[in-house]
């Protein structure tokens, strides 16, 4: 790229002069700018222009990464795509990462900064004013952040597994802190990216580390990253800041959802962002959600496997092809056929199809099984029973994920060897006589206590086939202290039954004749999220493990169960386009 100064928004400088500086270093219709925000600093700017008459003005996609804005799977190869039919990139490093000035504070300063940068590309004589956002997870946040600042030229996004349900999503998913974030942390420790750094440590013993806290001194990273995302632990004044619970009235921006059922990362996050905008949003009605059987990166990049289950070619979405059609739709004004489409399209798992409609969940009533010895059944036992299980967080159920490689996120979902463990407690119902379609998001109300006065619950919601092989379809996690609130954990008191109502991921599935329903119940999950100790206070400072004895309490007046939400009138199979 072609070093360039910085361009003030509104500057007149010549558009020929900046394309003929470019050609004559050889490098065409790209370059490289300082894009300055509004307190000064200046973001580094890879600039892409589509070949031709480079005189006439196009509209323009921005994307904001701290991965690197020369990229090649996250962001160029993204760019090439869109400057071959017709449109400007600009892709931008965050604030204090890259070539940009300032400090590196992982989400603080996102907001503003995109809507500049949005405002700033919509001012540059190769502008036509029309600015359109797309990027992947953390880039999928600051469009949202960004959009929170209302800048008046942002015309449509692409919002793909997109993070902002702070501390039910991450870093704490409901409690439980995620310890992905140590391998994140690590990754964006220096300026640039380090990929190397990542496949050469020694990560199976790093995540051991306890108190888990204390990886930030093996991440050695120059800024206060970790060290935030690991202290503020509960959904306190900093993480509320980043939430836009209550101003999705004022995102008045069409945007198509993309997401995985199996994405470990924003799955939450994704939904968050689309359920609050079809119920605020004056572009409720342009809300578009496609959802397929994918993990985090595959949900930018698909393909027929996820977590060593083959879905079919049918799940291999051409991605570029829907992006491409919705900004055509949204930005050129072309019609594209986007009206024909379906605003909700899911893949259904156990079918392996897609199905299109108007609006999720698909879901239309909810039914309830009841926990019981070994079992899942329609009805509550009359007598209440009990079931224990000892959870040694030396010896924790394993994610099945492998830290040498990335993306590492893809985990296998089948979990039978799992479910053989004495501390993982199976509930499964008689096989189905009938498709079970679910669609929506499943809870279960546990009826449990613990000896100690704090645990962890790690729940699973399975497809169990003729065959025995048990494969995830969702699930969910729940610090007990956090049972009654995220902004201010409580202990437990020792044998005490509480009520604890866990949350499961939002899912479509389908499960088949013959097939059978099981949830799991067991206190660890690692190392994707990191072990609770058993112990009441801040967990990132914990470092002596103790033994728990937990007991799930089913029947009688402690009738525990999981709601599932279900949809009655079945399936119709449809293409995704």
């Amino acid at each position: 790229m072609v070093q360039m100064g910085a361009v003030a928004q509104g500057d007149q400088t010549p558009f020929r002069s900046w394309i003929q500086r470019a050609e004559e270093l050889g490098d065409r219709g790209s370059f490289e700018i300082g894009i300055p925000m509004r307190d000064g600093i200046e973001l580094a700017a890879d600039v892409y222009l589509p070949p031709g008459d480079h005189d006439r003005e196009v509209p323009a996609i921005v994307q904001v990464t701290p991965y690197g804005k020369d990229s090649p799977s996250l962001v160029s190869d993204e760019a090439l795509l869109y400057q071959a039919h017709g449109y400007a990139f600009v892709a931008v490093d965050v604030r204090g990462r890259g070539k940009s000035e300032g400090e590196w504070l992982a989400f603080v300063n996102d907001a503003r900064d995109t809507h500049d940068v949005i405002e700033w590309t919509a001012a540059q004589p190769w502008c036509n004013g029309k600015v359109g956002t797309t990027g992947l997870s953390y880039m999928g946040w600051v469009q949202w952040a960004g959009a929170s600042e209302r800048p008046p030229h942002l015309r449509a996004m692409v919002s793909t597994s997109a993070a902002g349900r702070w501390q039910q999503e991450i870093p704490y998913t409901n409690g439980v802190f995620q310890l992905y974030f140590g391998w994140w942390a690590y990754s964006t420790r220096r300026r640039i990216l380090d990929f190397y750094g990542l496949e050469h440590a020694d990560w199976e013993q790093i995540l051991r580390t306890l108190p888990f806290g204390a990886i930030g001194e093996i991440i050695n990273a120059t800024g206060p990253n970790w060290e935030t995302l690991c202290r503020h632990d509960t959904l306190d004044d900093y993480w509320q800041a980043l939430r836009y619970d209550d101003r999705y009235d004022q995102f008045d921006v069409p945007c198509l959802h993309v997401t995985g059922w199996y994405d470990l990362e924003d799955l939450l996050g994704a939904f968050h962002h689309y359920e609050h905008m079809r119920a605020a949003s004056p572009a409720r009605d342009s809300q578009y959600l496609l959802v397929g059987p994918w993990s985090h990166v595959k949900s930018r990049h698909p393909d027929a496997e996820c977590g060593g289950i083959e879905f079919g070619q049918a799940a291999a979405h051409d991605m570029n092809a829907e992006h491409l059609r919705w900004f055509d739709h949204w930005l050129k004004g072309i019609d594209t056929g986007l009206d024909a489409v379906d605003r909700v399209r899911v893949f259904e798992p156990g079918r392996n199809g897609w199905r299109g409609a108007s609006a999720w969940p698909l879901s239309d009533t909810v039914r309830s099984l009841y926990l019981g010895p070994a079992s899942l059944r329609a009805e509550p036992d009359a007598a209440e029973g009990s079931d224990e299980y000892r959870y040694d967080p030396r010896d924790p159920v394993l994610t099945g994920l492998d830290v040498r490689k990335y993306p590492y996120e893809d985990v296998p979902l089948e979990q039978t060897d799992n479910e053989a463990r004495a501390d993982v407690l199976c509930y499964t119902s008689e096989p189905l006589t009938a498709e079970l379609t679910i669609s929506g998001w499943p809870t279960l109300e546990l009826y449990a206590s613990s000896d100690g006065d704090d645990t962890d619950w790690h729940v699973k919601l399975t497809d169990v086939a003729p065959d025995g092989r048990s494969v995830r379809v969702t699930q969910g996690c729940l610090r007990a202290a956090c049972r009654e609130s995220l902004a201010d954990p409580k202990p437990l008191v020792p044998g005490e039954v509480y009520r604890f109502d866990v949350e499961l991921w939002p899912t479509h599935h389908v499960f088949l004749p013959g097939h059978s329903v099981r949830v799991t119940v067991t206190s660890s999950d690692f190392p994707w999220f990191a072990r609770s100790l058993n112990r009441f206070g801040a967990v990132r400072e914990q470092a002596e493990p103790r033994v728990a004895v937990n007991v799930v309490w089913h029947g009688g007046a402690r009738s525990s169960r999981v709601l599932l939400p279900v949809d009655s009138g079945g399936s119709t199979g449809v293409h995704p386009g």
